[in-house]
């Protein structure tokens, strides 16, 4: 059979059953919207390796031509509804087990960050005009709920899977540019954990550092809660003064961590975390923070540990983990008092 059928060439096509019609019918923009689509889905999943995801866009591709299909058949003696509430319950399941595996996302994303979401991107934006043709189609056929349900989910779907491997890619990039941060500062190479007293923060330390915090929150009239941990970014100490917001505590441990991981105050991360900075993606990490109240705490120019303050604005807290800062100082010139 011929590839070519000639029966096209003064501007109609066939529908489903064999009706022709003008190829500039809005039936033929929708299902033909429909399969440029597919064929972009076609070219990401070429880049898939992971293979369960692999097999969810097949079926996304396989589904597409029951949808093709049904929109081809539009108007005719022919139409009948072809996409199930299946179909659409995993497109939702798709989209729910992708959105617990990264964190929530806010604003608007650049498309490209990836081969795969990239393809992903155009692959949504035809589906979102195929929605737009099928909800004119409407109003003057009859269409199936289900096929406008799928059409608008699969938008849906395909946004979560591209931002997927975005965030993959943020991740292995971040972990990347924190090993070349680490490697390139001579300290961390410098310092490896011992024991001894001098080279570790201890319960005491952390202790008296904590209560001088406190005394300092009350005088600027301020609920914090202070966080200090060891060069691991392990917790030493935590304490939360009464009235400070309980999201402060997550908050506080995080600014210690990042502190101590990254041997820098937190908010000197800001800079590096954007775009163009080395360290662009890592605000997406589970327990880091980019912004300030985070400090290390060194002695002899090497880390031993961190303080992580939260509860008031950026800079109250700041304040107050610097008076942190400088009262672990006073303790290595004088002892504690």
């Amino acid at each position: 059979m011929k590839i070519y059928t000639k029966t096209g060439d003064k501007g109609s096509t066939s529908l489903v059953g064999g009706e022709r019609t003008e190829k500039y019918d809005l039936r033929v923009w929708a299902y033909g919207t429909i399969d440029e689509a597919n064929s972009s889905i076609g070219v990401a999943r070429v880049y898939i390796k992971e293979n369960d995801l692999s097999e969810k866009v097949l079926k996304i591709q396989k589904i597409l031509f029951e949808v093709g299909a049904e929109l081809a058949s539009v108007g005719t003696s022919h139409y009948k509804a072809r996409i199930k509430d299946e179909d659409i319950t995993f497109l939702e399941d798709t989209i729910d087990k992708l959105d617990e595996l990264k964190p929530s996302q806010n604003g608007f994303i650049v498309p490209g960050g990836t081969i795969e979401s990239a393809h992903l991107d155009v692959a949504r934006t035809d589906i979102r005009r195929a929605e737009r043709y099928a909800a004119e189609l409407k109003n003057s056929y009859e269409i199936s709920d289900n096929l406008i349900k799928y059409i608008n989910r699969l938008s849906d779907a395909l946004y979560a899977i591209a931002r997927y491997f975005d965030y993959k890619d943020i991740m292995k990039k971040t972990e990347e540019n924190i090993r070349r941060f680490r490697e390139d500062n001579h300290e961390i190479n410098q310092f490896s954990a011992q024991t001894n007293s001098q080279k570790v923060i201890n319960s005491q330390t952390a202790e008296y550092i904590t209560q001088k915090c406190i005394q300092k929150s009350y005088e600027i009239g301020i609920s914090m809660v202070i966080c200090i941990s060891d060069f691991n970014g392990n917790i030493v100490m935590l304490e939360r003064m009464d009235d400070s917001l309980l999201a402060s505590i997550e908050v506080a441990m995080k600014k210690a961590y990042t502190a101590a991981a990254l041997k820098a105050p937190t908010h000197e991360l800001h800079e590096l975390s954007l775009p163009s900075g080395e360290l662009y993606g890592i605000n997406n990490m589970e327990k880091i923070v980019t912004f300030g109240g985070g400090f290390p705490l060194k002695i002899d120019n090497k880390i031993v540990g961190a303080i992580g303050v939260s509860g008031g604005t950026v800079e109250q807290d700041m304040q107050i983990s610097k008076y942190g800062v400088k009262v672990f100082e006073e303790v290595l010139e004088n002892g504690i008092r």
